[in-house]
């Protein structure tokens, strides 16, 4: 009887401290900063959604059964999404990449086509930039200008390729404020026009041997703008400025740039090496907008 009074009074004190324990700790609530906001998204029955990202895509979560998500064999950048009911309840989606970003969504059912084709990479840009660039003292309106004023500057670079009666060319690199912006022209020499998917960049090691694995980093553009309009009409030019926060790169590695055709196969490519990014020029031109 002495060793079960013992065994509870034990226990009791055990119970107790736990107790007291408990009571001691502070709950501190998430902070809004701290939660991921959600982009709206609506699918529908009879009509397809496209969210184009700037990496591929290599997982997605659905809230419900009732939103069909596939990615795009040929193009793992792109989720295809779909109503599998109708007038199904509101939900989430949450996507990562190949660049190890999460993306969340709010899901909601509407056959409306004002929103059937979405590109993620752009509208990263709107929700995001303005918190990264506060560190780089750059925000969304003199990015803009920074950009607009590449388009102005002299050539000075010609790392060029050549494919399919087109000439894809790195023209300048230009510094600014931690960003680095490239300047690219565009030359056509056929009577087709050129419709060009969103160019893809990323950081690739160079091909040791045939039995070499080769590495790639995808390498979003903060800044992305065509001088006259995406593309380029057949006998025409055009110029593209990306821009993203300054980096280098070693002899063993090269910035791969790709400009595939939409509905087509002229599938364009140029490759820049780290000797050609330490030929950067600064940007000094930038002026305020008059109001």
């Amino acid at each position: 009887m002495m060793k079960i009074r013992m065994a509870i009074m034990a226990f009791l004190c055990i119970l107790t401290v736990a107790q007291k324990a408990q009571g001691q700790v502070a709950i501190t609530p998430v902070p809004k900063e701290a939660v991921l906001p959600a982009y709206p998204v609506s699918v529908g029955w009879d009509h397809t959604t496209v969210l184009v990202f700037g990496s591929k895509v290599v997982s997605v979560d659905r809230g419900h059964g009732h939103v069909m998500a596939k990615v795009e064999a040929k193009a793992p950048n792109l989720l295809l999404l779909k109503a599998g009911q109708r007038s199904f309840r509101t939900t989430n989606l949450h996507v990562v990449t190949a660049d190890a970003r999460l993306y969340h969504f709010r899901v909601s059912y509407d056959e409306s086509l004002a929103r059937s084709s979405i590109n993620i990479a752009r509208q990263d840009l709107l929700f995001w930039e303005n918190l990264r660039l506060r560190g780089l003292g750059l925000g969304i309106d003199k990015l803009e200008r920074a950009g607009g004023a590449v388009m102005e500057e002299e050539a000075f670079l010609r790392r060029t390729s050549r494919d399919y009666r087109m000439k894809f060319r790195l023209e300048g690199i230009y510094q600014k404020e931690g960003l680095l912006f490239f300047r690219f022209r565009l030359d056509n020499r056929s009577r087709l026009a050129f419709d060009p998917e969103e160019p893809v960049f990323s950081i690739t090691d160079k091909k040791q041997s045939g039995h070499a694995s080769v590495r790639e980093q995808s390498l979003g553009p903060i800044f992305l703008k065509w001088k006259t309009g995406k593309g380029v009409q057949g006998h025409g030019h055009n110029l593209l400025v990306a821009g993203f926060p300054q980096f280098t790169l070693s002899d063993k590695k090269l910035l791969d740039i790709q400009l595939n055709e939409k509905n087509g196969d002229r599938n364009l490519r140029l490759k820049v090496r780290g000797r050609d990014i330490l030929k950067t020029r600064n940007l000094t031109d930038v002026q305020p907008e008059t109001r």
